[in-house]
């Protein structure tokens, strides 16, 4: 009941960017694709996603943010650092299938006017920390990933689609359970299993929030525990922290930056997108294109003109 009020009021602040972590969307388009009777394109399932997003933050400034690095044979420092295989759960077959959709979902999205962008040694989280701090207006991450709420601040919210719930700088504990300060703390205590970073030994999450309440200080967490036991936490502080892989490796950000400055310019190409859903018959969109054409170009226009009002405002 609480939820679903967060969520509307939440809406109703109409973000000028939404970001979305969009090889973990892939990964649930497929999945959808492959357990439903009728024979259905992930991409469209992908697409369909994306477009409710737009129309439910009525905003079409969107990021779609990918895990294929740009530089290839390099680890990043996560890699580096584990002695076990960093998301070494992951199965590489199963991956392997799902991103042979990623380049014509690209396309598809390019043609729409949606911007993707990619780390170079990193990680997509990586890239929406780095666009999280570069956009100064109010936006939204969508992702299932936890540790994306380590970036939630007054002016950046995470949607999670499965559960349907925006996790605010105001609503952070009562839906995470922890407060926003103590989050990476909290994280790094309990650990990751899909990323296969153990967390502290006989630490689960209702140990972990006592704790947390125990010691304020890293210095009285080490006192308590003792340095043997604490040593996997202060390695996921680490690994965790989404700002870490950007002192590690300035030369991610640069690449960000060319994306990002590059994306200035792209708009949506109607002619190419319906062509390239004719190639893939994805015939879901071309029997209903005026639905995405305004989905993706109303806002445009309405965002256009409130920048006039507001640069005439300014010369007044």
């Amino acid at each position: 009941m609480y939820m679903k009020y967060v969520v509307h009021s939440i809406m109703k602040q109409k973000p000028k960017a939404i970001l979305i972590d969009s090889s973990n969307l892939l990964h649930r388009a497929v999945w959808i694709a492959e357990n439903v009777r009728t024979n259905v394109n992930p991409s469209y399932i992908f697409l369909t996603s994306i477009k409710k997003y737009v129309q439910m933050f009525d905003c079409t400034n969107v990021y779609s943010v990918w895990d294929k690095r740009l530089v290839r044979g390099v680890k990043n420092y996560r890699r580096m650092n584990k002695k076990t295989e960093y998301k070494g759960t992951r199965n590489v077959e199963k991956n392997a299938h799902v991103f042979s959709f990623e380049d014509q979902t690209t396309d598809l999205l390019n043609h729409l006017g949606v911007k993707n962008m990619y780390p170079g040694i990193l990680e997509a989280d990586d890239v929406i920390s780095w666009l999280c701090d570069e956009i100064q207006t109010d936006k939204v991450v969508v992702s299932v990933d936890q540790d994306m709420l380590q970036l939630v601040d007054e002016k950046t919210f995470v949607y999670s689609p499965i559960k349907d719930v925006s996790i605010t700088h105001t609503n952070f504990k009562d839906v995470v359970g922890v407060d926003r300060s103590q989050f990476l703390r909290y994280k790094s205590l309990v650990g990751d299993k899909s990323d296969n970073l153990p967390g502290v030994d006989r630490v689960g999450q209702k140990t972990a929030i006592k704790l947390l309440n125990e010691c304020e200080t890293d210095d009285q967490l080490v006192e308590k525990l003792g340095e043997e036991r604490t040593r996997p936490y202060f390695t996921n502080l680490k690994m965790i922290d989404l700002h870490e892989g950007h002192k590690q490796h300035p030369d991610d950000v640069r690449i960000y930056q060319e994306q990002y400055a590059k994306h200035k310019q792209t708009k949506p190409d109607f002619q190419k997108f319906e062509q390239c859903c004719e190639d893939m018959n994805i015939n879901n969109i071309t029997k209903d294109l005026s639905v995405w054409k305004q989905a993706f170009s109303n806002v445009n226009i309405k965002q256009t003109l409130e920048d006039i009002v507001n640069k005439l405002d300014l010369h007044k």
